[in-house]
């Protein structure tokens, strides 16, 4: 099955640390050269929750703790459709290195993100997270 049959369905992680998260340049399409929070495709059997923790792993090194489901939204262009489900996490262990699909990691402040090339749905869930934290 490819991509273009129908949607599938991706997670990632807002690895927050006080008023910085984490973010990855995506180092493959959708999204190559980009910025986003690490994350991508949910495996068949695997809970949403598991793939979330294991794309960071595999893309940052980091091991991470997830809170909640912060941010729901859909990626869409002719060559794909993906739903995405984005928690909010922190870091618990692990050695911060780039890997599998990210190119590069960086810490930055959250409010500093929006200037950077991002991948369009981040704009979303940037907004969500300033809103939490003008919450708190």
């Amino acid at each position: 099955m490819t991509n273009a049959d129908r949607p599938i369905v991706g997670t990632g992680v807002a690895v927050v640390d006080g008023d910085e998260i984490l973010l990855v340049r995506r180092a493959h399409d959708p999204g190559k050269g980009l910025w986003a929070v690490p994350g991508g495709k949910i495996e068949f059997g695997e809970s949403v929750a598991e793939a979330a923790t294991r794309e960071v792993k595999e893309e940052t090194g980091l091991l991470v703790e997830l809170d909640e489901i912060i941010w729901v939204g859909e990626s869409m262009a002719a060559d794909h459709h993906i739903v995405l489900i984005d928690f909010l996490g922190r870091a618990v262990g692990g050695s911060l290195q780039a890997a599998d699909d990210a190119a590069e990691t960086i810490w930055v402040r959250i409010e500093d993100a929006y200037d950077m090339d991002l991948t369009p749905t981040m704009y979303e869930l940037l907004d969500v997270l300033m809103e939490m934290m003008e919450e708190e």
